[in-house]
């Protein structure tokens, strides 16, 4: 038996960088929505931005799926079943 086995696993480097990347998505989707709020763009510069910010929320979105599944496998019990826990939003109280 290894003794490393008993302890939680720190993130790698490679998880870290996923998780900055997440952040740094959901900044530059703040950023494009900011600006194409602000209705200063031309209109084949608004478009580019719609596509990146649709580009974005994708990952964003895959991200978020990928996390709720890890969550689910964390959460699955010695005797084979799943805790199942509703995932709330910041705004739900």
């Amino acid at each position: 038996m290894r003794f490393c086995q008993n302890f939680p696993k720190i993130p790698s480097m490679a998880t870290r960088k996923k998780q900055l990347d997440f952040e740094d998505k959901i900044e530059q989707l703040e950023t494009l929505v900011e600006e194409l709020e602000e209705g200063n763009l031309g209109l084949e510069d608004a478009l580019k931005s719609f596509e990146k910010g649709v580009k974005l929320t994708r990952e964003c979105q895959l991200a978020l799926q990928n996390a709720e599944q890890r969550i689910r496998v964390l959460e699955k019990q010695d005797d084979g079943g799943v805790i199942e826990t509703t995932f709330a939003g910041e705004n739900d109280e």
